[in-house]
């Protein structure tokens, strides 16, 4: 079996009895490096790439192009005239997809979609295929994917009788692909695509990002040939219809490239369960193998030595966390660690403020002996803190919601993320920026109380436009390594500093900040940032556990 098209940097490696075939780079790469991108659209240096499919996900079809996968406003994408269902951002766009599959029987299987609901008298909602439906069809009407999704594992065995599937919703989803394109639906055909459908259930990516309102499928016979690991050393930003593969940290040449297919900061149970439920392998990495919790793995992170220009320039408290112990030294710990993640794994349910507040009051109670250990990089007890951010930022308590956002970035974040371009990390230091942004916040801590005048006064105290200038600088500089300019994170960034950097009556300031963007690394600047901006950050982060206790305590 012929193996897929490598983009540059990378090439097929050896096969193993545990992960089958491996891909390994061709280069030696540093932390945040491009080491691939794979798009369907032939270079130089890439003639004849890999084919791909990449669609967006139903709730996103008229605001996303259905070719170049642009995100538009309201009105903007320009819907096909034929099946009124696939938009796009103009009619090059248009003639690019008609060309390579919506002329090709899409457009009229979508319309025929439509036709059929509509006459039903579905609701609207409903006149749209499902995302993996739209994506078989493009593996039906294409052979050139066909072909690389045949050549794909399937597992389609496993597939069929895993939990939470069920086999007849993949014949009907098969059969509805096979019948809205106008193809046969004998036994044999629906076998066929049932196959296919197996194959896009295990081998494709999501591109969720739910930010920016982006979701659907990707689609690409090499990327898809990467294999797993918990501690991986590379990562996966989609961008239109590239998806770009970024080092997590230095890459030898010929060393095995690795990305993770699960959220790596989810218990060993759960990741176990997941990865043999839906890729049918048990993870035998150093973090499952180990039990290995976000401070270890942090620990052993090989250029910690990187966060010198970010929220967490101490290297020492990386390698030797500020915790009472390790989840993993301790069976009470490990046990009610389980007990509450079980009970705290949902999301906060519905819309009432009361509600909410109600459920984060209980979840801080239940997370008692993980805050006793200060194990607050951990889920459940991380999460519980920023869901009391979003909830206290839409009670309007911003300098509240501005001092746990800090907590987070100091003393979280870097642990579940030990790279400093790390997205996560990022848009925490984003949330912090917005909330400076917003304008004056010592009013906006509540009534009264000794706390309240604490917070209030420390808030009055801060220089808000120079921390928030320096900030959007960092987001800037790391973007680039952690998605790519055309990240919308980089953009509201620039944005907003070039807003802040218009202000009247700041030439001394913003002299300062941009001496510090021009040599993060002098004796001076470190001194004005660990002064102007880290100071005032951890004067803030102190008052989160006694806001928490104010707030959320039953």
């Amino acid at each position: 079996m012929p193996s897929p098209k490598f983009p540059p940097g990378l090439t097929l490696g050896p096969t193993s009895a545990a992960c089958g075939r491996s891909v390994i780079s061709t280069s030696a790469f540093g932390p945040g490096d491009v080491i691939a991108v794979f798009t369907d659209e032939p270079s130089p240096s890439n003639p004849d790439p890999e084919p791909v499919v990449a669609v967006p996900d139903n709730p996103n079809m008229s605001s996303t192009c259905g070719y170049c996968l642009r995100i538009g406003g309201a009105g903007e994408m320009l819907a096909c005239k034929g099946c009124h269902t696939t938009h796009y951002c103009n009619a090059a766009c248009q003639k690019r997809d008609w060309a390579l599959v919506h002329g090709k029987r899409e457009c009229k299987a979508f319309r025929r979609a439509r036709d059929t609901a509509t006459a039903a008298g579905l609701p609207p909602a409903t006149r749209i295929l499902p995302t993996p439906v739209r994506a078989l069809i493009q593996v039906l009407l294409r052979p050139d994917v066909r072909d690389a999704v045949l050549r794909m594992e399937g597992h389609e065995r496993e597939t069929r009788t895993a939990p939470g599937t069920k086999p007849e919703d993949m014949q009907i989803q098969s059969q509805a692909a096979l019948s809205h394109v106008g193809d046969k639906t004998t036994a044999e055909t629906i076998r066929f695509a049932v196959g296919l459908t197996c194959r896009l259930q295990v081998n494709s990516f999501s591109r969720l990002d739910a930010d920016i309102g982006q979701g659907g499928m990707y689609v690409n016979a090499a990327l898809a040939m990467i294999n797993h690991s918990c501690i991986p050393n590379a990562f996966v930003q989609f961008v239109g219809r590239k998806a770009i593969l970024h080092a997590d940290r230095e890459i030898k040449k010929g060393e095995e490239i690795t990305i993770t297919y699960v959220e790596t900061t989810r218990p060993r149970a759960a990741r176990l369960h997941h990865l043999k439920t839906h890729y049918y392998f048990d993870c035998v990495c150093p973090r499952c193998k180990d039990d290995l919790d976000v401070y270890q793995v942090c620990q052993n992170y090989p250029n910690l030595e990187l966060n010198s220009f970010s929220l967490a320039p101490d290297v020492d408290k990386l390698r030797h966390p500020p915790i009472k112990q390790f989840p993993n030294s301790s069976k009470p710990l490990q046990r009610n660690l389980a007990e509450v993640h079980e009970l705290c794994d949902e999301p906060l349910q519905g819309d009432s403020p009361a509600g909410k507040r109600e459920q984060l009051c209980k979840r801080w109670k239940l997370c008692a002996q993980l805050r006793k250990a200060e194990l607050y990089a951990i889920d459940p007890l991380y999460q519980e803190l920023v869901d009391a951010a979003v909830y206290l930022g839409d009670q309007g308590k911003f300098g509240y919601a501005l001092a746990i956002t800090c907590f987070l970035a100091l003393k979280c974040d870097p642990y579940r993320t030990p790279m400093p371009f790390a997205g996560p990390r990022l848009k925490g230091v984003m949330m912090i920026a917005k909330l400076l942004a917003t304008g004056p916040l010592a009013a906006t801590v509540g009534d009264g109380g000794d706390l309240a005048t604490r917070v209030s006064q420390a808030l009055k105290k801060l220089d808000q436009v120079t921390i928030c200038q320096v900030l959007l600088m960092v987001a800037i500089h790391h973007s680039p390594s952690a998605h790519s300019k055309e990240w919308r994170l980089y953009h509201e960034a620039k944005d907003l500093l070039k807003d802040l950097e218009s202000l009247p009556s700041r030439e001394t300031e913003t002299a300062l900040v941009d001496a510090f963007g021009r040599n993060q690394g002098g004796s001076e600047e470190r001194r004005f940032f660990n002064t102007a901006v880290l100071e005032p950050i951890r004067g803030l982060a102190g008052f989160a556990l006694e806001i928490m206790e104010a707030e959320f305590r039953e």
